[in-house]
């Protein structure tokens, strides 16, 4: 192959990467998915049970991890408020709970609450029921009060009395 001919293939080649390359470098700044999730009227019970699978202090009731949790035995808004007291989570601490739990996959959270995806998707479900690497291990079972409360919210027809039969620890 000639210098010329290499050359050519040489700066094509390069030319056609730049070109795909900066095609998906980068994401459109004008393109913007909000945190859409079931209705938050309904996550009363469902951040009790959340609070009370995955709030402790050394799990998810910390500033520190994508998914907080606040309430009792964790993380408090308040801070002159002790992790046990009041033993009821505020509702600015509902709230809270609530913006993070739609916020970890904000995308698919829209998919899953507009019916197009199965929750169980979600990586916050995945990892609850220990299917994918947790640090705090499986904190729910398939089919089991808390993973019923979860999964029926996030279908948009919460089972109320599963979320309240959740006990403290798993």
């Amino acid at each position: 192959m000639t210098t010329s001919r290499a050359f050519v293939l040489v700066s094509l080649l390069a030319a056609v990467t730049a070109a795909t390359g900066a095609a998906c470098s980068t994401p459109d700044p004008n393109e913007r998915v909000d945190a859409v999730g079931p209705g938050r009227d309904t996550f009363v019970d469902v951040s009790r049970a959340l609070e009370h699978r995955c709030g402790s202090l050394d799990c998810h009731g910390t500033p520190y991890r994508n998914l907080r949790i606040y309430g009792y035995g964790g993380l408090r808004i308040d801070p002159a408020q002790s992790p046990e007291a009041p033993r009821a989570a505020t509702v600015e601490e509902i709230d809270r709970n609530y913006e993070s739990f739609i916020g970890l996959e904000p995308a698919l959270m829209r998919e899953v609450t507009q019916g197009k995806r199965d929750p169980q998707t979600l990586i916050v479900v995945r990892k609850a029921r220990g299917e994918e690497s947790h640090k705090g291990g499986a904190r729910v079972t398939k089919g089991d009060d808390a993973d019923v409360c979860l999964l029926t919210w996030l279908r948009g027809n919460v089972d109320a009395a599963a979320c309240k039969r959740v006990p403290e620890q798993p």
